[in-house]
């Protein structure tokens, strides 16, 4: 493991004798929670920022992203199922061959246009 990204122990005062809390050390950054190839299920995530993740070819299921930023994030060949983005920006990214199905889409705005409002206007719904 690259050195400047080992976790390791470091005593804190004020904690019972045997407690310890992982520090990462060399002020770098931890490894990606959020990884290609993941399953990602029943969790929730609110007022985050997820810039440059690559979450790519993932099954995301069940989950809750509230008030989040996905700016320059890849979710190539990802499924999302029953997850919930109210509230969400994505920027910079690319949805090409996205499909959306089933989704409540009131509010969904895409460049300045209100998609939900003219989706609903086109169909009656």
């Amino acid at each position: 493991m690259n050195a400047a990204r080992k976790l390791r122990p470091r005593k804190a005062a004020g904690r019972t004798r045997g407690a310890k809390r992982a520090v990462v050390s060399s002020g770098g950054m931890a490894p990606p929670v959020i990884q290609p190839n993941m399953l990602v299920a029943n969790a929730d995530m609110a007022s985050s920022t997820l810039t440059r993740v690559r979450h790519d070819h993932s099954v995301i299921s069940e989950t809750r992203y509230l008030n989040c930023l996905f700016s320059e994030s890849n979710f190539e060949g990802s499924s999302f199922q029953g997850c919930g983005f109210d509230g969400c920006v994505v920027e910079n990214a690319s949805l090409r061959g996205v499909e959306l199905r089933n989704c409540d889409v009131e509010g969904l705005v895409i460049d300045g246009i209100n998609v939900g409002e003219l989706l609903k206007q086109l169909t009656g719904r």
